[in-house]
């Protein structure tokens, strides 16, 4: 994998599909109780939500127990954050994957 790119890719095109998402479910950005992005790594993450203006502590990040679990990364982040009280029923959770192939999508799920 080229780093350099796959990097530009992300930063290039998570940012706008974040915000295409949340106005396609006619919200704004804090409407959105939790977010849950694809765990690649601590740098890219800290990364996207500083570039977006997120909240670190609405933000999911878990490098240290899992890592990049690929395709898994999300479930993951998600039971680990309702076992641990982030996310409760009602909250509007943004999931948001990409990675292999430059592919890349989004969902707003109420939980």
């Amino acid at each position: 994998m080229n780093g350099p790119e796959i990097f530009n890719f992300t930063i290039d095109t998570i940012p706008p599909m974040l915000q295409k998402v949340i106005a396609k479910n006619k919200l704004q950005a804090n409407d959105v109780d939790y977010f849950i992005l694809h765990q690649a790594n601590k740098y890219i993450l800290e990364f996207l939500i500083s570039e977006i203006g997120l909240d670190t502590g609405k933000c999911h990040i878990d490098m240290l127990n899992y890592g990049n679990t690929v395709s898994n990364t999300i479930p993951i982040a998600l039971k680990d954050s309702l076992d641990q009280s982030k996310i409760n029923n009602g909250d509007k959770v943004l999931l948001a994957g990409f990675g292999v192939g430059y592919s890349w999508g989004s969902t707003i799920i109420t939980i």
